[in-house]
């Protein structure tokens, strides 16, 4: 097999992507992917790539080519997307239209990938294409169908997780089902942290019971939504993990009380990093000017973003304080956390009479007076 040029690849790639030029006279080269997706799609040598694997290019098989990659263009793939997908799974080029791609294409439209979902869900997860579409795809989705009842459900679920499809859902999905439902989890709340989480629930069963007992010790009920909330977070955290962030709590002042008693009340807080607890606080104590007990009664401060939030909204108190138009009763971290829409009506649209740069002001588009709002 002779080495491919530069030339050809080009050639091949006008072809085959734009349709400009016939291939009836093209050799018969051997190229690797990297090759292959540097040349034609003008992607960087050190783009990620399946180095090492070889694609076998010949003349016999240039329109089969030519075809996989139409068939993609009409189902809404990018050049760039059609080069990152045989890079991952160069064997696609190979694959018959007509036999494999079309039927598994029309099943994730059936299912509810339509526009860029189909594309982003055979990128994230390409052996789907490879897997049997009556023994595996087909019994995966109505599986999960059976538990989360509506395609949209599956759906959702399939976007966060796509492995679930191709993974064996009688094993540890449906074993970690039975223990949540032993312990009186109930089943909407099952299936919500499925639809939610997926990942949550394709762990170890081994893990699964140790997650539920410690959550339990916390004193979180089962039936409440808040037990799954729970796993979620407690499940995706390793024990070392859980101490690390637990130790940070407490160096930034609080016991661990408070702590568990935040982690109860609001699980989700525990899921933002070290050291979005440590910006969060530091804003919360020293900007904003709360003590240490009211930050710990709203975790939900520390899943809020900093300056697309907390920040901002501060600002509109404290020029709403300044114009002597903020109760002195109001409740600051409440009104931090509020829905985006509520806050603006109440905090934002409702002064602009007095203040007509308000809505700048939250935007960030202009500087403002200042006065503490306690």
């Amino acid at each position: 097999m002779s080495k491919i040029s530069s030339s050809f690849l080009l050639h091949f790639f006008h072809n085959r992507f734009l349709n400009t030029v016939s291939t009836s006279t093209l050799p018969l080269p051997s190229v690797s992917t990297i090759q292959f997706l540097t040349n034609s799609c003008g992607l960087s040598s050190g783009s990620p790539t399946s180095a090492g694997r070889k694609l076998q290019f010949d003349e016999k098989h240039i329109q089969q080519y030519g075809a996989v990659i139409d068939f993609l263009k009409s189902h809404g793939f990018e050049n760039t997307q059609i080069a990152n997908l045989v890079s991952k799974r160069p064997s696609i080029l190979q694959s018959k239209v007509s036999t494999n791609l079309k039927p598994r294409f029309e099943f994730f439209q059936e299912i509810g990938f339509i526009g860029p979902l189909l594309p982003k869900l055979i990128l994230s997860t390409p052996w789907v294409l490879g897997s049997s579409l009556d023994s595996q795809l087909k019994p995966s989705f109505f599986f999960l169908k059976d538990i989360l009842e509506s395609d949209e459900q599956v759906t959702a679920a399939i976007c966060r997780f796509p492995s679930l499809l191709v993974s064996d859902l009688k094993g540890n999905l449906k074993s970690n089902i039975d223990v949540l439902a032993s312990e009186g989890v109930p089943s909407r709340n099952i299936a919500k942290m499925i639809e939610m989480d997926p990942r949550t629930v394709m762990q170890k069963v081994d893990r699964m019971i140790q997650v539920v007992k410690k959550v339990k010790e916390l004193g979180i009920e089962p039936k409440t939504r808040k037990f799954v909330h729970a796993i979620r977070i407690r499940g995706s955290l390793s024990d070392s993990t859980w101490k690390k962030k637990i130790n940070v709590m407490k160096s930034l002042g609080w016991s661990e009380n408070e702590i568990l008693t935040a982690f109860k009340k609001d699980p989700n807080y525990l899921s933002c990093s070290e050291e979005k607890l440590r910006d969060v606080t530091d804003f919360c104590l020293n900007t904003a000017k709360l003590d240490p007990e009211t930050v710990i009664s709203y975790p939900t401060l520390f899943m809020s973003a900093l300056d697309k939030r907390l920040r901002p909204r501060f600002k509109i108190l404290e020029a709403l304080k300044v114009k002597s138009l903020l109760k002195n009763n109001i409740k600051i971290p409440r009104a931090l956390v509020r829905g985006e829409r509520e806050f603006v009506e109440r905090y934002v649209v409702k002064h602009l009479d007095k203040i007509p740069n308000l809505m700048d002001i939250y935007r960030g588009n202009v500087a403002t007076e200042t006065k503490s709002v306690l």
